[in-house]
């Protein structure tokens, strides 16, 4: 803050105490007092240091602005200063002395700032006609000042700095600081809040932050200060940096914009070899078209992909390659092409020339003049045919594998009520009693139904495929629970269902039982004998994000938990951590129906010995599978 202060374009002192001792002052005060430098002022009081008469109603002045706290402002003065030929000349100044006062409000020093006005007295004709250039020159000169007590939670602000804020004096400390608080830019707050809590550990203060003032707009202040000496009181004072960041904004600006010329010579020189060179190269299809969707670039890449020689293509609509019924997803991404939109890796489909479906992954760009109009559409198109494929025959790899398992578990289901069958005919057939042979046949029809509940919910594991429909979740969880009873029995574990709240959601049905038949057979597989799994179903609201309304599926155990290192890498095909039995494609597929249903999936593991868990927490929209219609009929 000396340092700032002493460069200041105005004669600033502080004076101390009843006898207003000199505690500070700058080098243009200094001169003022006739003194070589500013080091002679502290120590000695106002009347021994301002041997000039022009000095005498000055000091009344301070006397009275440290009997009543008020501050003055606006007093005019003249005094003779020697001129740079040592003949003496008069100039005026303009004195404010602002009181500051410590937590008891008593004044303990006066703040005395003196602004020479001497263009402004002897030459006012001279002056108005360059009134722009002072008025900024004065505003770029302006310092307000700041007391703040931490103790107290008080502070004081001078007019001046009320004027850079916006704020008025009548105002309540906390009005002041809400309001001031609401000004400040929201990316520079945190800075300014770690300044401000830095300020109580050190004793200093200094950053710089944006302002919106409510009448001149954007201001950059920066603002210093420092604990007073012996004192639980801060200093400090707040300078409008605005006309000097603008001139570094400016100076920066020219200096990109050289530099950019520079670049820009230079890469025009080599641009098109290189863009020519990248086009001809890329195994992609690289298509410029025009906004009615004419062809009017064609690489190699394209005719490989196609199968289209370039000169077929040239002067042709994009139409040719597109098949009829995705041409309404073109119409969109061309629309939002013309409103300056990007779309990035967007599946769809696209015609060889020999009538082959081709599967691609399609990024397109507005093409712009040098004004910003569009003049047409750049695309790149990459063949993803054999990735799907290869995806898909993963899918139904371990949906045959995850049918194979449920196989085993329900066979063993229906052995059960199957000899309780073979029994009850049995003593039907061997029973008199009319009456009873109906009790046994009423029993043996009941389990029979069970076992062809059990075939039904099987087949619909495996065979539902059909597109998203409205869903209730606990219609598909409580069947599965039952299917896998069998296999938690022989285990000893035991399944607890908590269904708090059970919404409709919009999904594919055989998706979402075999999302719930890989977390539940995972689990079981997991625990030891006697162990516990506990299933949650609730209604919720995204934690982040768009915070949609969904449903929460969260499937927890008692199983020996799954170390950090591996659970950035559980949704990875192949990845598996058991490692007799897993095929490593379960949560795979998992994540899969959970991305296409527009869902989440987190999990939370502890491994410590005699408390490990692990639970998987399932997020779906209710609307999720509803906005991936198409794609679910594609898939």
């Amino acid at each position: 803050m000396r340092e700032m202060l002493a460069h200041a374009p105005a004669a600033i002192g502080y004076l101390a105490g009843a006898d207003l001792r000199w505690e500070y002052a700058n080098d243009l005060l200094a001169v003022l007092a006739g003194r070589a430098n500013a080091d002679e002022l502290p120590g000695l009081t106002f009347r021994e240091s301002m041997a000039d008469p022009a000095w005498t109603g000055i000091l009344e002045l301070l006397e009275n602005v440290r009997r009543t706290g008020m501050r003055c402002d606006g007093r005019e003065f003249k005094i003779g200063l020697p001129d740079r030929t040592g003949r003496i000349e008069e100039r005026y100044f303009d004195l404010a002395a602002q009181p500051v006062s410590n937590g008891l409000h008593q004044v303990i020093g006066i703040f005395v700032h003196a602004a020479e006005i001497t263009r402004q007295v002897i030459g006012r004709s001279a002056l108005e006609a360059n009134e722009e250039r002072l008025r900024l020159a004065q505003e770029a000169a302006h310092i307000g000042t700041w007391e703040w007590n931490p103790v107290e939670n008080t502070r004081t602000l001078s007019a001046q700095l009320h004027r850079m804020f916006g704020t008025h004096a009548t105002m309540t400390d906390q009005q002041i600081y809400k309001l001031w608080a609401s000004r400040v830019h929201p990316s520079d707050w945190p800075r300014v809040r770690d300044g401000m809590i830095e300020t109580e550990r050190t004793g200093l203060q200094e950053f710089e932050y944006r302002y919106m003032h409510p009448q001149r707009g954007l201001r950059f202040y920066c603002t210093k200060g420092e604990r007073m000496k012996g004192k639980s009181t801060y200093f400090g004072v707040v300078i409008d940096i605005t006309r000097q960041k603008q001139r570094e904004e400016v100076q920066h600006e020219k200096e990109r914009e050289l530099e950019e010329s520079r670049g820009q010579l230079q890469a025009a020189l080599t641009a098109s070899q290189r863009l020519a060179a990248i086009v001809e190269s890329s195994d992609d299809a690289i298509i410029a078209k025009d906004l009615d969707g004419t062809v009017t670039c064609w690489n190699p890449g394209a005719e490989r992909m196609f199968g289209y020689r370039e000169e077929e293509m040239i002067g042709q609509s994009i139409s040719k390659v597109i098949p009829p019924e995705v041409l309404e997803d073109e119409d969109r991404i061309m629309a939002a092409v013309a409103r300056g939109e990007r779309t990035q890796h967007v599946e769809t489909l696209r015609h060889h020339k020999n009538g082959e479906v081709i599967e691609v992954s399609l990024t397109v760009s507005p093409v712009r003049e040098g004004n910003g109009r569009i003049l047409g559409v750049a695309s790149i198109s990459r063949n993803i045919t054999q990735s799907k494929r290869v995806e898909r025959a993963l899918h139904v790899s371990e949906r045959l594998a995850s049918v194979g398992r449920l196989a085993a578990t329900i066979a063993h289901e229906i052995n059960n009520p199957l000899e309780a069958v073979t029994n009850l005919i049995f003593l039907a057939q061997n029973c008199t009693a009319e009456q009873d042979i109906y009790e046994f046949l009423d029993q043996a029809q009941r389990e029979l139904a069970r076992v062809a509940l059990l075939t039904k919910q099987t087949l619909g594991f495996y065979r539902e495929n059909k597109g998203a429909s409205p869903v209730t979740l606990g219609e598909l969880v409580s069947p599965l629970v039952s299917v896998f009873s069998a296999r938690a029995r022989n285990k000893a574990i035991r399944i607890e269902t908590e269904i708090r709240q059970n919404p409709t959601i919009y999904a594919i049905a055989g998706e979402i039982r075999q999302l719930f038949a890989n977390l539940l057979n995972n689990s079981i597989d997991a625990v030891k004998d006697g162990g516990l799994i506990k299933i949650r179903l609730s209604a919720t609201t995204e934690r982040s994000g768009a915070q949609r309304a969904g449903v929460r599926l969260t499937v927890a155990d008692t199983g020996t938990g799954i170390p950090k290192e591996a659970q950035d890498k559980l949704y990875e095909p192949f990845f598996t951590t058991k490692e007799d039995i897993g095929t490593g494609l379960g949560l795979w597929v998992t994540s899969s129906v959970i991305k296409k249903h527009k869902g989440s999936i987190r999990v939370r593991s502890s491994v410590t010995p005699g408390r490990s868990w692990t639970a998987f927490s399932v997020f779906l929209p209710l609307d999720g599978g509803q906005d991936e219609r198409s794609a679910l009929r594609s898939a």
